[in-house]
């Protein structure tokens, strides 16, 4: 995907924020901080995420093809959907923007779910469907079609990239239960974005500070990106 470099948009701290984000939002599900946890970092990309958050942490990343522009604080391992790690080998595993590209969301999360401990946290971040902005391409409102005709649309139209299989809060909620208990954290993050890192102003983050919490919360089919927690269905505290 292309890089955004509006003015006054450094892409780099955008990643180191996401990174903090993440870190956040799972010292306060966890109740501790993140120190010495062996984390499994799901899509390298340019390899920010995983370098920040391994400064505190033992992270282990994996995506199938080395774009990394940042190598330091963190082990790569070049794989696909299949993860090259035997069951429970970690204390948590991050899922950032990546199931929307996989064509077996299912199988994602079975992954997931074998290579986390018991008692381990998966963190998920994806891109709302029913969301009018499809974020990836910018456009509006095709990616409402089947995922088939999107694609193929995309194609004709020259900018076609990679796959997308968007979900819904339904959808999701549907194939995470299988393996996972689901903690919705979209409506939190949203509320206080300054206190999770997210790059807006002070009169934004005003106004959503202002709307109560349940707001957030039984709006969640309409959170243009959906942030949860999951903790597979096994029993076991994090260590």
């Amino acid at each position: 995907m292309k890089e955004d470099h509006r003015p006054g948009f450094s892409v780099v701290a955008g990643r180191v924020s996401k990174a903090l984000k993440i870190k956040r939002v799972l010292e306060e599900e966890l109740g501790q901080p993140l120190d010495g946890l062996r984390v499994l970092d799901v899509g390298t990309g340019t390899g920010e995420i995983a370098s920040e958050l391994g400064r505190q942490c033992e992270v282990v990343s994996v995506d199938p093809i080395d774009n990394r522009g940042v190598k330091k604080g963190y082990q790569y391992v070049c794989a696909a959907t299949h993860l090259p790690f035997v069951e429970g080998s970690f204390d948590i595993a991050i899922s950032n923007h990546v199931i929307e590209h996989l064509h077996d969301a299912e199988n994602h999360l079975e992954e997931l779910a074998r290579v986390v401990r018991p008692g381990g946290l998966v963190y998920l971040a994806t891109p709302n469907r029913q969301w009018p902005l499809e974020v990836h391409y910018k456009v509006w409102l095709l990616h409402w079609l089947p995922a088939v005709a999107f694609n193929t649309i995309l194609r004709w139209a020259n900018r076609y990239q990679e796959p997308l299989w968007l979900l819904s809060w339904g959808g999701l909620k549907r194939i995470a239960k299988k393996q996972f208990q689901l903690r919705l954290w979209s409506d939190r993050v949203a509320r206080n974005p300054i206190n999770y890192h997210l790059i807006v102003s002070p009169r934004t983050a005003s106004i959503l500070g202002a709307i109560p919490l349940w707001v957030f919360r039984v709006t969640a089919s309409l959170h243009p990106t959906f942030i949860v927690v999951l903790r597979p269905l096994k029993s076991g505290q994090v260590k």
